[in-house]
C-alpha cells in the first residue's frame, strides 16, 4: 500500500456549496455571542435621552456578555441564531461556493501560472 494516493478528482459544485455553507455556519456559531454584544452596545449608544453614568447597563464587550448571562441566562447569547445560520447557509454557500467558477470565468485561458499570488520570475 506504499505510494498509493487518493484520486485527484475535483469536488462537485454541490459539494462546494454545502461545505462553504457549513464553514460559514461554524464561523457564525463561534462569533455570534460577540456580534450580539456588539449590537447591544450599539443600541445602548443610540439612546438620545441624557443619562448618568450609573444608568449605563453595558460596559465593554466582556461586561456586556457577563451582564447578559447574569440577567437573561446563557441562552441569550445565541438568541436569533436560527436566522444567522440561514443567512450563512445562503450567503456563504453562494459567495464561497461559486468563487472558483467565477474566477475561471474571468481568468483568460493560459493565464494560470505556478505562483499566482506573486509575480513570477522568467525561467532561463
Amino acid at each position: 500500500m506504499v505510494g498509493l494516493k487518493p484520486p485527484e478528482v475535483p469536488p462537485t459544485a454541490a459539494m462546494k456549496f454545502v461545505s462553504a455553507g457549513m464553514a460559514g455556519c461554524v464561523a457564525d456559531l463561534c462569533t455570534f455571542p460577540l456580534d450580539t454584544a456588539k449590537v447591544r452596545l450599539q443600541i445602548q449608544g443610540e439612546v438620545r435621552i441624557p443619562r448618568t453614568i450609573s444608568s449605563v447597563q453595558y460596559r465593554g464587550v466582556l461586561g456586556t456578555l457577563s451582564t447578559m448571562v447574569r440577567t437573561e441566562g446563557a441562552r441569550s447569547l445565541y438568541s436569533g441564531l436560527a436566522a444567522g445560520l440561514q443567512r450563512q447557509m445562503s450567503f456563504a454557500s453562494i459567495r464561497i461556493g461559486l468563487y472558483d467558477s467565477v474566477k475561471q470565468l474571468y481568468t483568460p485561458k493560459g493565464a494560470e501560472s505556478e505562483c499566482p499570488a506573486l509575480p513570477c520570475a522568467p525561467l532561463s
